[in-house]
């Protein structure tokens, strides 16, 4: 695993190339996490697993969701994501919503 700078991820957002890419898995990732939406609310609407933890997960794939299409706004937008932005990212909160999955 190599550790890219700040500097570093700044300058591939500039790539079209390399942004087309992130758009691509975004958009993969967003796909394959709204079917999980939805299997989780038919499991709910349908009684068949413990509500309260569905519910949980509900909530964490909608958190995830909402991060993931914030990315792919940034990502289909002209400008790159800024260096204030980067910085201005709550990581931990992101991790926690990714962790729960």
């Amino acid at each position: 695993m190599t550790d890219n700078s700040p500097f570093e991820s700044e300058q591939k957002l500039t790539d079209p190339d390399y942004r087309a890419e992130m758009l691509n898995k975004v958009e993969a990732l967003i796909s394959v996490l709204e079917v999980a939406r939805h299997k989780i609310v038919t499991n709910i609407d349908t009684g068949a697993a413990d509500a309260d933890r569905m519910l949980r997960v509900k909530r964490q794939v909608e958190n995830t969701l909402k991060v993931c299409r914030r990315a792919r706004t940034a990502l289909r937008g002209a400008n790159p994501i800024s260096k204030e932005d980067v910085f201005n990212t709550d990581i931990d909160d992101l991790c926690s919503q990714l962790v729960g999955m």
